[in-house]
């Protein structure tokens, strides 16, 4: 019995390690993105929830709101992939209520087939991401030019002849304050080497036989596609985050789980974690309550190995929600 057990732990040692490195194996970003993003310090956890605020696109330094719908979604997949959890904006957290309340109210719609209820858990952090599509050097020089005026000085891009390039800056806003704590700025040309992001709907803008709007979605699509492994290299790069550690479960065995939460998050041997099933709501991932308690028994610099102390292991999925369970510490007075 000894010897299986200490196989299976072997084994979740190995698939840690194993998510681990592909987690780095594919953060291939280009040497003048990292140097214009050395100074940058996210100082938010992995699996932080995050509302992308808003999206705004310019062709040429003119605004184009009809590349927001082709646009949100990479970038949200990008996120996703990051490590974040993208939560939905207040508008579609209310039309889903307002939806929700109906139908739970209608004598016509079958209770069974309706979701069950749960907490809807808001953003932490709010982003705004300004993407720029430019279709020549001169363009991309002017571009750049008036950013210096702003006191962004970024250097080491450029685009050939008949290239589309996309430039594109992520604002990170604390939510408390409303203030931004950090700016990320990704580049790429549609020469550029792609990344597979999932879920986007990137395959259908091809449909066209548009060669400029092709090679303008090759070119944010690479940008992107730098920006999801730059967000992963960041987020990986960082001090211990002291406090309250939100994470998510990556991995499963039949006797061992592997969240995506490890020292660099302020994680510590022995610590717990109740694990929250996550369900889709309408458009809305929907954190549900506890199932089982976790604890720590190895812990690796971005992800951790616990075994199960309360609930069983069948009941947790890829994805389920890892919430650190915190002792309150009661003072009495003498």
């Amino acid at each position: 019995m000894c010897r299986i057990l200490a196989l299976s732990l072997t084994l979740l040692v190995s698939l840690s390690g194993i998510l681990a490195a592909q987690n780095s194996k594919t953060l291939s970003v280009p040497k003048a993105i990292l140097e214009a993003n050395a100074s940058v310090k996210l100082g938010i956890p992995q699996g932080a929830r995050v509302l992308l605020r808003e999206v705004i696109v310019f062709v040429d330094n003119y605004p184009d709101p009809s590349l927001r719908s082709f646009v949100e979604p990479m970038l949200k997949a990008a996120l996703t992939e990051a490590g974040f959890t993208v939560v939905a904006t207040a508008q579609d957290v209310r039309r889903e209520i307002e939806e929700r309340r109906f139908e739970r109210e209608s004598e016509e719609v079958h209770k069974g087939s309706l979701p069950p209820k749960g907490m809807i858990l808001r953003e932490t952090v709010e982003l705004k991401a300004t993407v720029h599509l430019v279709r020549s050097a001169r363009q991309l020089g002017l571009l750049l030019g008036e950013l210096r005026r702003q006191r962004i000085n970024i250097g080491g891009f450029y685009i050939r002849k008949n290239e589309s390039g996309a430039l594109v800056f992520l604002e990170v806003i604390d939510n408390a304050t409303l203030t931004t704590t950090a700016q990320l700025v990704s580049f790429a040309t549609d020469k550029d080497e792609t990344f597979t992001i999932t879920g986007t709907p990137f395959g259908a803008i091809l449909l066209g036989r548009d060669n400029q709007r092709q090679r303008d979605m090759k070119a944010l699509k690479a940008a992107i596609g730098h920006l999801s492994s730059l967000l992963k290299i960041k987020l990986a790069d960082r001090e211990p985050i002291k406090g309250k550690v939100l994470g998510k479960v990556e991995g499963v065995t039949a006797t061992y789980i592997v969240i995506n939460v490890g020292r660099l998050d302020g994680v510590q041997k022995g610590m717990r974690f109740d694990v929250h099933p996550v369900r889709k709501v309408g458009d809305e991932l929907v954190a549900l309550p506890p199932i089982a308690k976790i604890r720590v028994l190895i812990v690796n610099d971005t992800n951790s190995v616990c075994d199960v102390v309360e609930g069983s292991v069948e009941s947790i999925s890829e994805g389920d929600e890892a919430r650190e369970i915190i002792q309150e510490v009661k003072v009495i007075a003498k």
